[in-house]
């Protein structure tokens, strides 16, 4: 320490910075980036499954059940409307879709029989509509309907 070169003083130094340098922080792969590219890849591959299905299909809807008594309220039958008869009108009516030409009347309400219920009781019903009568399984149920307009 006699020899005054050999003393440095601090603002000789190096700033600490440069004296231990820091390694740059390593960079993440943009996980994000691959997910939303995978993600996206699906969506489309999707679609064009959807679309291939509907063409192999010939784009129609699929089937439905044709018991008249699977119908809920806003679904549509088709039914004979020159029956002549009640129970004639009843067993010819079949659920299809209301896209289907056939399709002619519109179900309102499916309701219960026993429960001494009627057409005329309900909402938008009116009264010299047909009803269909569940005259195959045994229940008493009976479903109201108006003509598909």
């Amino acid at each position: 320490m006699d020899d005054p070169e050999d003393v440095t003083f601090p603002q000789q130094q190096s700033p600490i910075w440069q004296q231990y340098p820091v390694a740059p922080p390593k960079k993440t792969p943009n996980t994000g980036l691959i997910v939303g590219i995978a993600a996206g890849a699906l969506v489309v591959t999707g679609g064009a499954i959807a679309v291939t299905v509907a063409l192999v299909t010939g784009g129609s809807a699929p089937e439905v059940d044709p018991d008249p008594f699977s119908a809920q309220a806003g679904d549509c039958l088709s039914a004979d409307e020159d029956a002549g008869s009640n129970g004639a009108f009843s067993s010819s009516a079949v659920r299809v879709h209301c896209s289907d030409g056939s399709a002619n009347y519109t179900v309102i309400a499916q309701l219960s029989s026993s429960s001494g219920s009627d057409c005329n009781a309900v909402p938008g019903y009116e009264y010299g509509n047909p009803v269909v009568y569940d005259f195959t399984s045994g229940q008493s149920r009976e479903l109201c309907v108006m003509p598909k307009g």
